[in-house]
């Protein structure tokens, strides 16, 4: 599926948020239901430690998911996340290259549910569930 020029200008400036940015992100690819961020770690998106910092993972997990929602979205329809749970399995370092995926699992007409996968080569470092509550236009 193709997104809607609405759905398209909603993923625009998720993509340009200068918070995003300065994670790295370059570009997220969505579709119905799936999305795709990936990105190098660079020097904003690490602890004092030099590895891939755990709050940074926290946000492109739940930006993955919100991306791959909004493929499934009404126009006139957003989301807002009323629950995630980040399991951080192995570190990454700066420079290495993170693909994350979102996929929805169930949306309903009040809540959805979702996934996210980050993977450093062929490497699981972190996985995420997010639950996002939809939120309908007023009348």
């Amino acid at each position: 599926m193709t997104l809607q020029p609405w759905q398209r200008d909603i993923l625009s400036s998720v993509e340009t948020h200068p918070l995003h940015r300065m994670m790295g992100v370059e570009k997220i690819e969505s579709g119905e239901g799936t999305a795709t961020i990936a990105f190098t770690v660079g020097e904003m998106s690490v602890n004092a430690r030099g590895a891939f910092h755990g709050g940074v993972a926290y946000t492109i997990c739940d930006m993955a998911c919100y991306s791959a929602l909004l493929g499934v979205l009404a126009e006139g329809e957003n989301a807002a996340t009323h629950d995630i749970h980040v399991s951080l399995l192995r570190a990454a370092m700066q420079g290495d290259r993170i693909v994350t995926t979102g996929k929805v699992i169930k949306r309903g007409r009040n809540v959805a549910f979702m996934e996210a996968e980050m993977h450093c080569g062929d490497e699981l470092i972190a996985r995420a569930t997010v639950t996002k509550s939809i939120l309908h236009p007023r009348n």
